[in-house]
C-alpha cells in the first residue's frame, strides 16, 4: 500500500465524522434535542483522530519527506499546515460555543468546519497526494508507509478502537448507518 493510500483511508474516517457533525448541527438548528455527550464525542473524535492522530502523521512523517524529495512542494506543504491550524482553531471555537450554549454560533462553526475540512481533504487526496506519489521513490514511499503504520503506540491503538466504536454508534444514531 502506498503511504498516500493509507492517509486517504484515514480521510474517509474523518469524512464519516463530518457527516455526523452535519446531521447534529442540522438538528440543533431545527431546535431538536441532541445529547450533549454526542456533540462532545464527535468533537473529541475530530480533535483526537483528525488532528492529534492523522494531521500529526502528515506534519511529522509525510511532509518533511516530501519537502526533502522535492523542494518545489514546500509551498503546498506549508499551505496544508496552515489549513491544519485553521481547522484546529475552528474545532476550539465550536467547543467554546457548545460550552457557552450558543446554538447559532455552534451551527455556523460546525458548517464552516465541515466545509473547510472536506475541501482540505479533497485538495490533499486529489492534488497534493498525486504529486507526492510522483516525487517519492518506491523506497521513500515504503519508508514513509512504515513510519505511518508504526506511528501509533499500543495506547493510541486502544484509544483509536474506542473512538471508532463511538463513531459507529453516532453514525447509527444520527445517520442510521
Amino acid at each position: 500500500m502506498k503511504a498516500t493510500d493509507f492517509l486517504i483511508q484515514e480521510h474517509k474516517l474523518i469524512l464519516r465524522a463530518l457527516d455526523v457533525l452535519d446531521e447534529i448541527s442540522s438538528l440543533v438548528e431545527k431546535k431538536e434535542s441532541v445529547d450533549q455527550r454526542d456533540i462532545d464525542a464527535v468533537l473529541e473524535f475530530l480533535r483526537w483522530f483528525a488532528d492529534a492522530h492523522h494531521q500529526a502523521k502528515e506534519e511529522s512523517v509525510l511532509f518533511p519527506v516530501v519537502i526533502q524529495a522535492a523542494a518545489a512542494h514546500n509551498r503546498s506543504v506549508e499551505h496544508m499546515t496552515v489549513e491544519h491550524n485553521q481547522e484546529r482553531a475552528l474545532v476550539e471555537g465550536i467547543e467554546k460555543d457548545v460550552r457557552l450554549v450558543r446554538h447559532a454560533q455552534f451551527v455556523a462553526g460546525a458548517r464552516r468546519l465541515t466545509s473547510t475540512l472536506r475541501h482540505h481533504i479533497y485538495k490533499e487526496d486529489r492534488i497534493l497526494f498525486e504529486s507526492v506519489d510522483a516525487v517519492l521513490s518506491p523506497q521513500q514511499d515504503d519508508a514513509v508507509f512504515e513510519r505511518l503504520v508504526h506511528f501509533e503506540t499500543a495506547l493510541d491503538k486502544q484509544v483509536l478502537e474506542e473512538r471508532l466504536k463511538d463513531l459507529r454508534a453516532l453514525e447509527w444514531k444520527y445517520l442510521r448507518k
